[in-house]
C-alpha cells in the first residue's frame, strides 16, 4: 500500500523518534488532532490521514447505514487500506514505535485495524470508541497497550459496550486501561429542518433571544481539568468541559445539552464563555469536541485564541 493512499498532514520529529498515527472524529479532517498530538509527544513523527468517506460531507474512514450500525464490508475495505498504509509509513521511517490516537469514528477504524493487525502498533489510545460487534484478532495482543476513553452517560457509545470491548481485549492479551467520565461522546446536537439533519447547526434567531434569560454561566475549576455549567429546573445542566494543558492552552473536550435547554442556544453560550475567559487569560483553545470545532469554524473572529 502506498504512504500516499490518504489525504494526509504529516509533522516530523526527531529521527528514530516514535511515529504516532491520529485519527479524527466524523465530520472532521486530518488537522484535528494535530496540534493535540504534538503536545502528547512533541519529538514524534505525527502523521494524520484524512478519511476517504463522505457522509453528507462529513469525513469519515468507513461507511454506516445508521448510528451505530456499520456497513462491515466497507469496514474490513478501509481497515485493510489503513493497514497498509500504517505499514508504509511504518517502513519507511523505522521509528522507535508506532503509537496510535483515534477519536470516535477515528478510534473506530484505529480499534479495527488492531484486532487485522496486533502487533502494528506498540500502544492505542481509543478515546470514545464504538465497538458493536465481537472483535476477530489475528493474533495476540500480548504487551500491547490500550487506553479507553468513555462516558458513563453517554447515550452514542453505552457503558456496556466498551466494557465489553474491555473484556474482548483483556481477553486477547492486551494490558487495558479504561478512564471514565461522567459525559457522554458528543456534544449535544440542534436539529435542523434541512434534509438528513445537521449536527451543531446555528441556532434560530428566536432561539438566540431565548438565550439572553438562560442562568448565569457557572466556572467549575478542578485544577488539570473543569466545566462551564448552566443548570437548569430539575437539576438539568448544560456542560462544556475542558482539560488543561500546561499554563497556557485547553483542550474543549465536549458539550452536553439536555432537552430542557434545546433550541435556547445554551451550547453556542458555553462555548463562547469559554472564548472571553481564554482571551482575557491570554490562553489557546484546542476544540476536539465536535460542537466547539463547528462553532469556531462560524466565527473566525475567535481565531486569536484557537490553537492551530
Amino acid at each position: 500500500m502506498s504512504k500516499d493512499a490518504y489525504i494526509h498532514k504529516v509533522l516530523p520529529g526527531a529521527p528514530g523518534s516514535p511515529l504516532l498515527f491520529v485519527f479524527h472524529g466524523t465530520g472532521a479532517n486530518e488537522t484535528q488532532l494535530l496540534s493535540f498530538g504534538q503536545e502528547l509527544l512533541p519529538s514524534a513523527t505525527i502523521i494524520s490521514p484524512r478519511g476517504d468517506v463522505s457522509e453528507h460531507g462529513a469525513a469519515r474512514f468507513f461507511r454506516r447505514t445508521g448510528e451505530g450500525v456499520y456497513d462491515m464490508d466497507d469496514l474490513a475495505r478501509a481497515t485493510a487500506k489503513m493497514a497498509g498504509f500504517v505499514e508504509a509509513h511504518v517502513e519507511a521511517t523505522k521509528p522507535s514505535a508506532v503509537l496510535g490516537l483515534g477519536y470516535s469514528n477515528g478510534a473506530n477504524i484505529l480499534a479495527s485495524v488492531v484486532f487485522a493487525e496486533p502487533t502494528l502498533f506498540d500502544a492505542t489510545a481509543l478515546m470514545h470508541p464504538l465497538i458493536p460487534f465481537e472483535p476477530e484478532v489475528q493474533g495476540s495482543l500480548a504487551g500491547r497497550h490500550i487506553l479507553i476513553t468513555a462516558g458513563r452517560r453517554d447515550p452514542i457509545c453505552p457503558p456496556n459496550l466498551t466494557s465489553r470491548l474491555e473484556a474482548y481485549l483483556r481477553a486477547d492479551g492486551a494490558d487495558v486501561t479504561v478512564e471514565w467520565h461522567d459525559a457522554g461522546t458528543r456534544c449535544g446536537r440542534m436539529k435542523s429542518k434541512r434534509r438528513g439533519g445537521s449536527s451543531c447547526s446555528r441556532p434560530p434567531k428566536e432561539a438566540r433571544t431565548m438565550a439572553d434569560q438562560l442562568p448565569e454561566i457557572e466556572l467549575e475549576d478542578h485544577g488539570s481539568k473543569g466545566r462551564y455549567v448552566l443548570r437548569g429546573p430539575g437539576g438539568a445542566e448544560a456542560e462544556m468541559t475542558f482539560t488543561k494543558i500546561g499554563e497556557h492552552q485547553l483542550i474543549i473536550d465536549h458539550t452536553e445539552v439536555p432537552d430542557v435547554f434545546r433550541g435556547q442556544g445554551a451550547g453556542l453560550r458555553l462555548v463562547t464563555r469559554a472564548v472571553e475567559d481564554a482571551r482575557a487569560a491570554g490562553k489557546k483553545i484546542i476544540p476536539l469536541c465536535p460542537f466547539a470545532n463547528a462553532q469556531f469554524r462560524r466565527h473566525p473572529e475567535w481565531a486569536d485564541v484557537l490553537k492551530r
